[in-house]
């Protein structure tokens, strides 16, 4: 599990999500998992199969590759889209959660993980609270 500091920044924030998403993007699910907080029954993803199976009821629509869905790159993702990435704070500044597209087929998509910040030992890590197209 990545811990990040409580008081990070929202360029870290969104840097360890983007460190998240090339993992998946190496196919590399179980590193995935890894890297979120396991914490919390009401969280998704606490394994490889289910964040596969998530990430592959995604449909692709237009202009997207008719393909399955597969996370690629994001430093590469192109499109028309523009890729979603909201941070959200408490009034005090403590990161509550992140909103944040994924790139699917080389493209950014509607596909939206959706974290919550949770208080750990050393700081805080992200917990995929859902993933679905907004």
């Amino acid at each position: 599990m990545e811990v990040l500091a409580i008081d990070a920044s929202d360029d870290t924030v969104l840097a360890a999500i983007r460190r998240w998403v090339s993992l998946l993007a190496t196919d590399d699910v179980e590193a995935a998992v890894g890297f979120l907080c396991p914490e919390g029954t009401d969280r998704m993803a606490t394994n490889a199969p289910d964040l596969r199976t998530w990430i592959g009821q995604y449909e692709p629509a237009a202009p997207l590759l008719d393909l399955p869905a597969r996370v690629t790159a994001a430093e590469t993702a192109g499109g028309p889209m523009q890729p979603v990435r909201e941070v959200f704070r408490a009034e005090d500044g403590t990161l509550l959660s992140v909103d944040h597209s994924l790139p699917v087929n080389g493209q950014w998509s509607e596909l939206i993980a959706f974290f919550d910040a949770v208080p750990v030992p050393g700081g805080l890590a992200l917990a995929l609270r859902d993933m679905y197209v907004a």
